[in-house]
């Protein structure tokens, strides 16, 4: 009996050091991989012969977040050794002087340049070399300062009849609201771990290939246009609506104080029961009301507060409301335009194979009118869509850390003061000048609180 407890044993030991041998081949068949990058400025900015050197890269791996920086050399490359396989984002920025780039492009800039590229969830399982070219997008005066788009608790708060768009002065002079069109773009929704790539209307960043769209003529559909899936003018008479330097206005959804109940335009008692987890609109300076438009059968929350001057509709697009979509897969851009976007180009999305009557189609805007965008995304890796803009109107892009309904909201960093003046941070990339506020701040100080 002791002699075969003793085999016994000894046959356990041999399959654990076994085991042990198997799952150490297995590991030592994940190996690191090496990835060179090569950067370079786009086509516009190549004959400035400004310096690719020193520019700062960042790879980071989407599901552990683990980070790799390096600089480029004076040719524009830099190598990263022994990475971990996986999935990256991949980001390059270069901050230029404006004394430099003024004496290189002639121009007469008071801020630095800055230029961005990124890569979004490249697949790197072995040695690889990638190319990556820097853009230069509109630094406006005009920026948007803070996007309340996760709404609030779904049984305790407003779901997203409490969200809002807060845009700010960023100059020293008073700039006019008048004729200010803000608006959503549209773009691929699914998850970019699930896109079936062989279908054939994605380009490889997993974004619509609009020049797929069907009556689409034109090479740089992609590249010079986004598209909107709503869009809004701010009315007035060129004067009417002023913004002091330093100060902002903000656009409701619905221009009523939430922490309060109210009738819905059905009769109804529309209310929450934690008011701490909703925010006071009843003073914002425009609000999206539906209500007089034809055709649109408005959510029942969607009441016309008279003391707040409604915005025009150029397209609502499906809403029934303004609603930002609250798992962040949307694209906020505001700018100004002397033509009418009304008779801009509409195209369906390249995945429509015929157009019929109910066919949804969506404007097309020139990026060079643009002021600001903000691309929005997921708050879980995992679930990310491709980005919702182009490199030139916004590289990066943010997104609230505790998800939907959570009160949270993304607002643009303090760069700095000047005589009392803060001044927002606009690198043209989302992800480094946005933070995250716990609770949505509607009283237009929200600056202070980000750093």
């Amino acid at each position: 009996m002791k002699k075969n407890s003793y085999y016994l044993i000894l046959i356990l030991l041999l399959s654990v050091t076994a085991c042990k041998k198997d799952n150490s081949s297995t590991n030592s068949d994940v190996k690191p991989v090496t990835i060179n990058i090569k950067l370079s400025y786009e086509t516009e900015q190549t004959d400035l012969g400004l310096s690719l050197e020193k520019t700062q890269v960042k790879i980071t791996n989407i599901t552990t977040t683990q980070a790799y920086t390096g600089v480029t050399a004076a040719d524009g490359t830099v190598e990263f050794k022994n990475v971990a396989p996986g999935n990256y984002d991949i980001a390059a920025v270069q901050t230029i002087a404006a004394a430099d780039y003024n004496a290189k492009a002639g121009t007469n800039l008071t801020e630095a340049i800055v230029f961005n590229g990124t890569l979004s969830r490249q697949s790197l399982s072995q040695n690889s070399s990638l190319s990556i070219v820097l853009k230069t997008g509109r630094v406006g005066d005009l920026v948007i300062k803070q996007i309340y788009y996760a709404g609030s608790h779904v049984t305790n708060g407003a779901l997203f009849r409490d969200q809002f768009i807060e845009i700010y002065n960023n100059s020293n002079v008073t700039l006019y609201a008048d004729s200010l069109y803000f608006g959503q773009t549209i773009n691929v929704s699914t998850a970019l771990n699930k896109i079936d790539f062989n279908k054939g209307y994605y380009l490889p960043t997993g974004q619509y290939d609009w020049t797929k769209s069907i009556q689409m003529n034109n090479s740089k559909a992609n590249s010079d246009y986004v598209y909107m899936s709503a869009l809004f003018m701010i009315p007035g008479t060129g004067k009417q609506y002023p913004i002091l330097p330093g100060t902002s206005i903000i656009i409701a959804a619905n221009a009523l104080n939430h922490k309060v109940p109210y009738t819905g335009a059905d009769g109804k008692a529309i209310g929450v029961k934690d008011p701490s987890l909703t925010v006071d609109l009843s003073k914002a300076d425009f609000e999206v009301y539906l209500g007089d438009q034809p055709g649109i059968n408005r959510l029942a929350s969607d009441l016309d507060n008279p003391a707040v001057p409604n915005l025009t509709v150029i397209d609502a697009g499906a809403n029934r409301d303004l609603v930002l979509d609250n798992n962040g897969r949307d694209g906020v851009v505001i700018f100004k335009s002397a033509i009418s976007p009304k008779i801009w180009g509409r195209f369906p999305t390249p995945d429509v194979v015929q157009i019929i009557a109910s066919t949804k189609t969506y404007i097309q805007v020139p990026v060079n009118v643009l002021i600001d965008g903000v691309g929005l995304n997921q708050t879980t890796a995992i679930n990310r869509v491709p980005k919702y803009m182009n490199d030139s109107v916004d590289a990066g892009e943010t997104y609230v850390t505790k998800g939907a309904y959570s009160s949270q909201s993304v607002a643009r960093r303090t760069n700095k003061t000047i005589n009392g003046r803060v001044v927002l941070k606009d690198t043209n990339n989302s992800t480094n000048d946005f933070g995250v506020l716990n609770m949505a701040d509607a009283s237009k100080s929200a600056a202070s609180f980000i750093n």
